[in-house]
C-alpha cells in the first residue's frame, strides 16, 4: 500500500485544485448572469481580476462541495474523475454542463516547479477563458439554477455519507435517464491546465452563438 495521500506534495496540489474549482465556480455564476451582479464583489488572483459571490447560501453551498471533494480525495487519489458544474432553466432543463475532467493530481518533488509558476499561468489563463464566456455561448433565460455533480464510484460515495465532516451535506445518486438537454448543444473546449502538479480539462457543453 502507498501511503501517499497525507504527504505534503499531494496536499499542495489538492489545495491548487480546490482553489482553482472556488474560482472557476464563481467566475461561471457571475459571467453566465446567474444571480445578480450586486451579490459579487470584485478580487485578485493569479494576476488577474475575478469575480466572488458574496451570497452566504451561495458560499456554505461551494464550501460544503470543496470539502467533499478534499475528503474523497484524501481518502482514493482515485475516487473523483469528473465534476459537473450544471445549469439548469426553471423547468430542469440543462441549459450548460462545465465538465472539469480530473486528468492527474501530480505528487512530484517541489524542486521541478518550487514556485507553482507555471501552475499559476495555467489557472491565471482558465480566469481569463471564464471570462469570454459570453462570447461563445447564447444568453441563458432567466431563473436558471445551478448544481455540482461529482463523477465517481460507489465506495467514494459510501465514504462520504460515513464522513463525519460531510454528514451534514448528503449527497443524491442521479437517475440514468435524467433529462440532459432539449436543444442543440456543441462541446466547447475551454482549456487544459496541464502542469507538473495537476492536470484538468475544462470544456462546456452548451447552445453557441455559431
Amino acid at each position: 500500500m502507498k501511503v501517499i495521500f497525507y504527504c505534503e506534495e499531494f496536499q499542495v496540489s489538492t489545495d491548487i485544485l480546490l482553489e482553482y474549482l472556488e474560482v472557476a465556480f464563481h467566475g461561471i455564476l457571475y459571467h453566465r448572469k446567474i444571480y445578480p451582479a450586486e451579490i459579487f464583489s470584485r478580487k485578485k488572483i493569479y494576476g488577474v481580476g475575478i469575480w466572488v459571490s458574496d451570497h452566504p447560501e451561495v458560499n456554505e453551498y461551494l464550501k460544503n462541495i470543496l470539502e467533499a471533494i478534499r475528503e474523497a480525495l484524501t481518502a482514493d487519489i482515485t475516487s473523483i474523475k469528473r465534476l459537473n458544474f450544471v445549469l439548469v432553466d426553471s423547468e430542469d432543463i440543462l441549459m450548460e454542463k462545465y465538465v472539469f475532467d480530473l486528468v492527474k493530481i501530480q505528487i512530484d518533488t517541489p524542486e521541478i516547479d518550487p514556485y507553482f509558476l507555471r501552475t499559476e499561468e495555467s489557472l491565471r489563463t482558465v480566469c481569463l477563458k471564464l471570462s469570454m464566456m459570453e462570447s461563445y455561448l447564447k444568453p441563458l433565460p432567466e431563473n436558471c439554477q445551478f448544481f455540482i455533480e461529482l463523477e465517481s464510484h460507489e465506495a467514494a460515495l459510501v465514504g462520504l455519507s460515513e464522513n463525519p465532516k460531510c454528514e451534514d451535506f448528503p449527497w443524491i445518486v442521479r437517475n440514468d435517464d435524467w433529462n440532459e438537454t432539449s436543444g442543440k448543444t456543441s462541446l466547447l473546449p475551454i482549456y487544459t491546465v496541464k502542469t507538473e502538479h495537476l492536470g484538468v480539462q475544462l470544456f462546456v457543453i452548451g447552445e453557441t452563438k455559431n
